[in-house]
């Protein structure tokens, strides 16, 4: 490999599964119990100056972030994986065999937990059309009759209540999927960009659930919405994805640009 070649790092799984790569240019790397699925990219692509800017870069982005999307899911086909962020570099093969070895017990310990176990994303959604109607109906019952300063106050109170009643709804929803899944995250909730749009994401959690629990755990997703449709409330399950949000944080290996 010469000098302004990179190793680019896609997943990590047990070297004892045998694995089928389809992605051309794509190959396996095995070393301390481990199989590093990896390919060689340059490394200006990734480092140096004008990197920033191609990160920012949806046209330059979005195509290397599928792949890397691609790669991994294929990989999680077959086995259990633990996914490396984008972009993760190493400048040769004696940096990320350290890099394994450093993180040998972490790693290993790991898919020991990881087992049979697959993540699954759920979204809370509030439509705030069909949550105003439902505060709008509950002052026509509350409070015919008064004067405007009234019904304003009349208003704030109730969706003050309706706000506390969401609070309960998300934590009732959250411990009754926790019941199905063996970890849970929350994660960043990403609010949209238009806000006249009348849908928004509340919460955002992510769910390790076991192979035989994922039936009931769809199920439990599926009541949760029926029981909630009348208040705006909904929800989103997403997956199965690499578990990202259950990986363990194993620092910053050796970048492709030193």
């Amino acid at each position: 490999m010469d000098n302004q070649t990179a190793y680019y790092l896609y997943c990590l799984a047990r070297s004892a599964v045998e694995l089928k790569l389809a992605d051309e240019g794509v190959f396996l790397w095995s070393a301390n119990e481990m199989s590093a699925v990896i390919g060689e990219v340059r490394r200006d692509e990734f480092c140096g100056p004008d990197a920033e800017a191609r990160l920012q870069d949806l046209t330059w982005l979005a195509p290397r972030a599928c792949r890397h999307e691609i790669v991994i899911e294929h990989v999680m086909s077959q086995a259990p994986v633990l996914p490396a962020r984008f972009a993760t570099l190493f400048r040769s093969l004696g940096s990320l065999d350290r890099f394994l070895l450093d993180h040998r017990q972490s790693i290993l310990n790991f898919f020991e937990q990881l087992g049979d176990k697959r993540e699954w994303a759920v979204k809370g959604l509030l439509n705030r059309l069909v949550a105003d109607q439902s505060v709008s109906c509950e002052r026509s019952v509350l409070s015919p009759g008064r004067d405007y300063l009234e019904k304003k106050r009349g208003d704030n109170e109730l969706r003050q209540k309706r706000s506390r009643r969401l609070d309960l709804v998300y934590q009732e929803a959250a411990r009754k999927l926790q019941a199905h899944a063996s970890g849970f995250r929350e994660r960043k909730v990403w609010k949209a960009s238009d806000s006249e749009t009348p849908v928004e994401a509340i919460v955002n959690w992510a769910f390790l659930v076991p192979n035989s629990a994922e039936p009931g755990f769809h199920e439990c997703i599926e009541q949760l919405g029926t029981a909630h449709r009348a208040t705006g409330v909904s929800f989103v399950l997403t997956g199965p994805w690499p578990p990202y949000s259950f990986a363990p944080a194993l620092g910053v290996p050796i970048e492709a640009g030193r």
